[in-house]
């Protein structure tokens, strides 16, 4: 993957090229159609989603809880914390991510430490 797919999503923004260079490598993009689910809950985590193109709605319960757009993040959480996922994820519109996988989080803690401290504190607004 192009390094420059993973610029435009703000999380990653300020990270230097050469540290986004490595993350790429192991970073992949997948679609998604309209309606159908990314991500359930209850589900193991291994990996989490950064939106290039389209929308999802975040559900736990079968209640509403947000919606996400491009360079919005969203599986931190269980990736981070290593438990199943809080929230069902479901396309509202024709849908690319970046999805990375877990084994990066220990090479990103190492290369990009700032990029993990601002996924952790996402995660602790949204439990907050």
């Amino acid at each position: 993957m192009d390094e420059s797919l993973l610029k435009k999503i703000p999380l990653f923004a300020d990270v230097p090229d050469d540290d986004l260079r490595k993350v790429a490598t192991f970073a992949t993009t997948e679609e998604f159609t309209e309606g159908e689910t990314v991500v359930k809950e209850g589900a193991y985590s291994n990996h989490f989603y950064a939106i290039q193109e389209g929308t999802v709605k975040v559900e736990r319960g079968g209640e509403h809880l947000a919606d996400l757009g491009p360079g919005d993040v969203f599986g931190e959480q269980g990736l981070l914390e290593g438990q199943e996922r809080s929230a069902s994820v479901v396309a509202t519109a024709p849908l690319r991510v970046i999805k990375i996988e877990h084994w990066e989080l220990s090479r990103m803690r190492k290369a990009m430490p700032q990029v993990v401290e601002e996924l952790q504190r996402r995660v602790e607004e949204r439990q907050g």
